[in-house]
């Protein structure tokens, strides 16, 4: 049986097959106390592929249905709640032991987006990263902290981080080791990855799970206002507005998405704790279609293939009230749409 934790012994069979049974071990010191284990490697490219294989789905929005249990990896940006709820849609149940999974919720944040340097922490649930400027220590014997009596027991170089640093005397640690420029890989990374590999457990992203669920919302003029009313309350009414937000599909009524993120931008300050919100305000592009004029809008639509009737008939009539024209005292002048959108000028039926 797996425990949820990263931090995994590494399986004999995991290492040979990826070809590192050769790389150093080092230790990891925990909040607690606890020295926990983690290969470092120079091999880039096997680092890569451990990463790739946890993450690139190997199931699509039907496939996936198929499967009995989901394992969700660590510092997934949606909240578990959601995803046991879509899941469930489905009859699938989500376990913490990867052991017993048939499905594995892949994401990105399994590692950070810029390399961990100079002593940085390095955080519990993170499964994989790059390490650069770090150095090692075995601890003394006539050690007085319980942090680096505890390095010193393990019996393993342990990297030095800002965790100990901040109990211990940088100048009074026996440095073994520089960790200069490595990759990090856990024992969970590690052994789930080769079980990818060798089995029938697959891969399926967040973002699948999600729009497969029969609980998302369309955006529509009327879901709109009432989302407007709500809120800009100081009510109860906000709080369930702000629930409802990331059950909306935003991969449709893009014209309707843009015009929320106009009149109800202050939802990105709304609440951070909120891992579903932030992960809709992002995934939807929310913020940026706040920061695009209704033409900009028309152009991006366009140039991601997006653009239709419907978004265009919505959005052209603000465009045109924004046209500004001088010199009116000695010129007149004609507006027209250009002949390659008046395609979408025409009726539905058309």
């Amino acid at each position: 049986m797996a425990n949820k934790s990263v931090y995994q012994d590494f399986n004999a069979d995991a290492l040979t097959y990826f070809g590192l049974e050769q790389d150093t071990i080092y230790g990891v010191l925990s909040g607690s106390y606890e020295i926990n284990k983690v290969l470092c490697t120079q091999d880039q490219t096997t680092y890569e592929k451990i990463h790739s294989i946890l993450t690139v789905p190997t199931e699509d929005d039907q496939t996936f249905r198929t499967k009995k249990k989901a394992f969700i990896l660590p510092k997934c940006s949606v909240s578990q709640d959601r995803l046991k709820a879509a899941l469930k849609e489905h009859n699938i149940t989500v376990t913490n032991d990867y052991e017993l999974a048939d499905l594995i919720i892949g994401h990105d944040d399994i590692s950070p987006y810029d390399k961990l340097s100079n002593g940085d922490n390095i955080p519990s649930t993170l499964m994989m990263a790059k390490l650069w400027n770090y150095e090692t220590t075995e601890g003394r014997e006539t050690a007085t902290h319980p942090m680096e009596l505890a390095v010193y027991n393990s019996s393993i170089p342990t990297l030095i981080t800002n965790r100990l640093t901040e109990k211990v005397r940088y100048y009074d640690l026996d440095i073994e080791s520089s960790v200069y420029d490595v990759w990090m890989i856990t024992g969970m990374a590690l052994n789930l990855a080769h079980l990818i590999e060798t089995t029938d457990l697959s891969v399926v992203d967040p973002e699948t799970v999600l729009h497969s669920s029969a609980s998302k919302m369309v955006l529509d003029e009327q879901l709109l206002a009432d989302l407007k009313t709500q809120l800009g309350s100081y009510s109860d009414d906000k709080a369930l507005a702000l629930k409802i937000v990331p059950t909306i599909d935003y991969k449709s009524n893009y014209h309707l998405l843009w015009q929320f993120a106009q009149d109800c931008s202050s939802i990105t300050y709304a609440d951070n704790r909120d891992k579903d919100l932030q992960y809709w305000i992002e995934a939807s592009n929310f913020n940026s279609f706040n920061r695009k004029s209704a033409q900009d809008m028309i152009l991006w639509l366009e140039e991601n293939k997006k653009l239709c009737k419907t978004t265009f008939r919505y959005l052209e009539p603000i465009v045109r009230r924004e046209i500004t024209i001088h010199n009116r005292d000695l010129y007149t002048f004609q507006v027209a749409v250009k002949k390659e959108y008046q395609q979408y000028l025409k009726k539905q039926n058309d």
